[in-house]
C-alpha cells in the first residue's frame, strides 16, 4: 500500500491508491489530475489520479455549486476534502485497489486548470513515440513510466545499499574533464576562460577511479553519468548512468563474487546466487555472440573441416583460408519447422552482418532433400550428427564467411531470429553469465590494425604476457585479458577487468595500439606519472543502469527506462536541443563556425 510522507504539511492526507475499506469513516483530503468526468442527472462523480492509484469523488453531499465540475477539463489538477464512504454494492469495482470506496466531497479546489492535452497519459489511443517525447512530461503520468521510474530508483538504492555493506566509499568525480580515446567520440565543451582549449565529458570515469586506487581509497563506487558521441541503437543513449566499482589487490573470484552479489540483490535471486561462468572461446564457438541469449539451446558447431573436402565448393574454398569458418545449428522438428520462404528469409537476417545467404538441408525420416543436400555425403552427415546434441529429424542451417567474425555474427543473428520466432524461451526467465578470457587486442589480419578490445587499461592474463610483448599479430591476437562480462538474455549488463599497473607493461600497450610515446604522454601524462608511486593491483567493473533497468522492466528500448530520453538521432524533442548558441556565447566562446 501506498502512503503519504510522515512528514506534516502536504496539501494532502492521503494518496489516490491508498484508501480501503478500513478507512470508511475517516476525514480525508487527496489531490491529483482529473482522470474522468461523469455527469448521470441526479449523481455525479469525478476519477482523481496520482502516480498511486485512482480514488473516485462523489457528490451526494456536497453543498457547493455542482457547475463548478463543468470547469474540470480532463488533467486539471484538484484537491478535494471529505468523508470516505463505502460504494453501493452495485458500484463495487474489485479491479481497482480502491474500489470498494469513494470520497464524499465536503470541499473541492481547482488548482490548475489544463487546456486540452496533446494526448491523454492514460488514454486508449497510443501516441506515436516522437509525440510522446515531445511531451515527456505527459506520457511521465502513465503508471508504466512512474513503475519504471519507481523499479529505478529502487534497483539504484539497492546497488548503494549493497556496496555500503561492503565497505565502498562512493566518491564523485569531474564531468568537466580531459578527452581521452576510450572508443566513442568525445562530447567537447569549450573553455571561456582558455580560449582555444576544450573539455570532455567523460566517455566513463576509468582513470580516475585507477587514480583513486593509487590514492589509496582501495573499495570505490559512484553511480555516474557517463557520455559518448555514438551512432545510437535501442539499447543507447548519447548520456546514461554507470554502476562503477574498482577495488585494490582483488583477484578475479573476488570481481565474480561482487558481480554475483550486486546482481543476486539487484535481481531478487538469494544468497546462494552464482554468475555461472564461461570463457570467451566457448561461448563464441557455441553461440557466435560473447553477449549470448542462453535461455534456448541451438548451439553451433564449428563444422568448417568437415567441409574441407567436400563437393561443396563454397565452403571447401572458406575452409581453405586460414580464418575462415562455416557453423552450423541444427534445429531439431521438435523445437520447431520452417516453411521455405521462411527459410529464404534467412538471408535478410543475416544480410546486415556481412552474410551473404544461409546454407540448409532438412532431414525427414532419415531422408535428405533441399538446399546443399546433394553435396552431404553419409560421411558429412554422420560428422555432423557426430557434433550435433541433437538428433533426427529436423533443418540443419549453415554460415560460413572467410572471416571468422562474419560467420559468428550471422550464426548468431539466425539463432536469436529463430529463438524469437519459434518461441523457444520464456520471456520472464532470466539467464546470467559471467563472461572471461577476453582476448585483449583486436587485430585486423589485413590491415594490421590494433585496438583494444575492451580500454588500454586492461592487464594481460599472467600467462599470457610473451605473447603480449610480441611483435608478431598471430601472437597478439592470441592474447587474453583479465576482463569479464555481466551478460543476460543477450544483454551485456557490465563488465570490467583487473588493470595494468605497471609502468612497463602500460607503456607497452600504448606502443602496441600504435601511440608514439610524444602521444601517450599528451593524453595520459599525468596517468603515466602517477604510476610511478606505488600501485596497488586493482580492478574494477561497471554496470549499465538503463540495461539493469531494462531487464527488470522486461522492455528491449532504453528510453524507456529514462526520464527524459534523446531520439535515436540524439536530440531533444522536449526541449529542442541541441540548439545553436546565441551571439553573446559565440564570441565569448570564440567559436568559428565551419559551413
Amino acid at each position: 500500500m501506498t502512503t503519504t510522507s510522515d512528514l506534516s504539511g502536504l496539501m494532502r492526507t492521503h494518496t489516490c491508491g491508498e484508501l480501503r475499506d478500513s478507512d470508511i469513516g475517516k476525514t480525508v483530503s487527496i489531490c491529483g489530475w482529473v482522470n474522468k468526468v461523469r455527469d448521470l442527472g441526479a449523481l455525479h462523480f469525478v476519477d482523481l489520479r496520482d502516480k498511486h492509484g485512482v480514488t473516485q469523488l462523489g457528490f451526494e453531499q456536497f453543498k457547493g455549486d455542482l457547475s463548478i465540475l463543468k470547469t474540470f477539463s480532463l488533467e486539471s489538477v484538484v484537491r478535494a476534502t471529505g468523508v470516505v464512504a463505502a460504494r453501493p454494492d452495485s458500484a463495487k469495482n474489485t479491479k481497482m485497489d480502491t474500489g470498494l470506496v469513494e470520497v464524499q466531497v465536503k470541499e473541492i479546489e481547482l488548482l490548475s486548470k489544463a487546456e486540452i492535452p496533446p494526448f491523454l497519459p492514460h488514454g486508449q489511443g497510443e501516441a506515436t513515440e516522437d509525440l510522446r517525447l515531445k511531451y515527456r512530461y505527459l506520457d511521465l503520468r502513465s503508471k508504466k513510466l512512474q513503475d519504471v521510474l519507481k523499479m529505478r530508483s529502487d534497483a539504484t538504492r539497492k546497488a548503494r545499499e549493497t556496496l555500503y555493506e561492503l565497505g565502498f566509499t562512493e566518491v564523485e568525480t569531474p564531468i568537466l574533464y580531459k578527452t581521452t580515446p576510450e572508443g566513442a567520440r568525445d562530447y567537447v565543451v569549450p573553455s571561456r576562460v582558455h580560449k582555444g582549449k576544450v573539455y570532455a565529458l567523460p566517455q566513463s570515469p576509468q582513470t580516475l577511479k585507477q587514480l583513486l586506487m593509487i590514492a589509496n581509497t582501495d573499495k570505490y563506487f559512484q553511480i555516474c553519468r557517463c557520455f559518448r558521441d555514438e551512432d545510437l541503437r535501442a539499447d543507447r543513449q548519447p548520456e546514461f548512468t554507470q554502476i562503477d566499482i574498482e577495488v585494490s589487490f582483488p583477484t578475479m573470484d573476488y570481481m565474480k563474487n561482487l558481480a554475483s552479489r550486486m546482481v543476486s540483490r539487484l535481481f531478487n535471486l538469494g544468497d546462494n546466487f552464482t554468475l555461472k561462468g564461461i570463457t570467451y572461446d566457448e561461448v563464441m564457438a557455441k553461440y557466435g555472440s560473447d553477449k549470448p541469449d542462453v535461455r534456448f539451446g541451438l548451439e553451433q558447431m564449428n563444422v568448417t573441416q568437415v567441409f574441407a573436402n567436400s563437393g561443396f565448393a563454397t565452403f571447401a574454398d572458406i575452409a581453405k583460408e586460414k580464418h575462415g569458418l562455416v557453423k552450423a545449428m541444427f534445429l531439431p522438428a521438435k523445437m520447431g519447422t520452417l516453411a521455405r520462404k521462411d527459410i529464404d528469409a534467412l538471408t535478410e537476417v543475416v544480410k546486415p552482418y556481412g552474410g551473404k545467404g544461409v546454407a540448409w538441408f532438412k532431414v525427414e525420416n532419415a531422408a535428405l532433400s533441399g538446399g546443399i543436400s546433394k553435396f552431404v555425403t553419409p560421411e558429412i552427415q554422420a560428422a555432423l550428427y557426430e557434433n550435433s546434441p541433437e538428433k533426427g529429424d529436423g533443418l540443419w542451417l549453415f554460415c560460413a564467411d572467410k572471416k571468422e567474425n562474419t560467420a559468428h555474427d550471422c550464426a548468431d543473428a539466425v539463432r536469436r531470429h529463430l529463438g524469437k520466432t519459434l518461441k523457444l524461451y520464456n520471456p520472464d526467465d532470466y539467464a546470467f553469465l559471467w563472461v572471461y578470457d577476453f582476448p585483449l587486442l583486436d587485430v585486423d589480419f589485413e590491415t594490421g590494425a590494433i585496438g583494444a578490445k575492451h580500454h588500454p587499461f586492461t592487464m594481460p592474463r599472467l600467462d599470457q604476457v610473451d605473447n603480449f610483448m610480441s611483435k608478431d599479430l598471430e601472437s597478439l591476437a592470441a592474447c587474453k585479458a583479465q576482463a569479464y562480462d555481466i551478460v543476460c538474455n543477450g544483454y551485456e549488463l557490465g563488465g570490467g577487468s583487473l588493470r595494468i599497473f605497471d609502468n612497463k607493461v602500460q607503456s607497452r600497450m600504448f606502443e602496441v595500439l600504435g601511440m608514439t610515446p610524444e602521444e601517450a604522454q599528451h593524453q595520459f601524462g599525468f596517468f603515466i606519472e602517477a604510476l610511478k608511486y606505488g600501485t596497488p593491483p586493482h580492478g574494477g567493473m561497471a554496470f549499465g543502469m538503463e540495461r539493469l533497468v531494462m531487464m527488470l522492466t522486461k522492455t528491449d528500448s532504453i528510453r524507456d527506462v529514462m526520464a527524459f530520453p534523446k531520439t535515436a538521432t540524439a536530440t531533444d524533442l522536449m526541449a529542442n536541443a541541441p540548439s545553436k548558441p546565441n551571439e553573446a556565447q559565440i564570441k565569448e566562446l570564440n567559436f568559428k563556425w565551419i559551413e
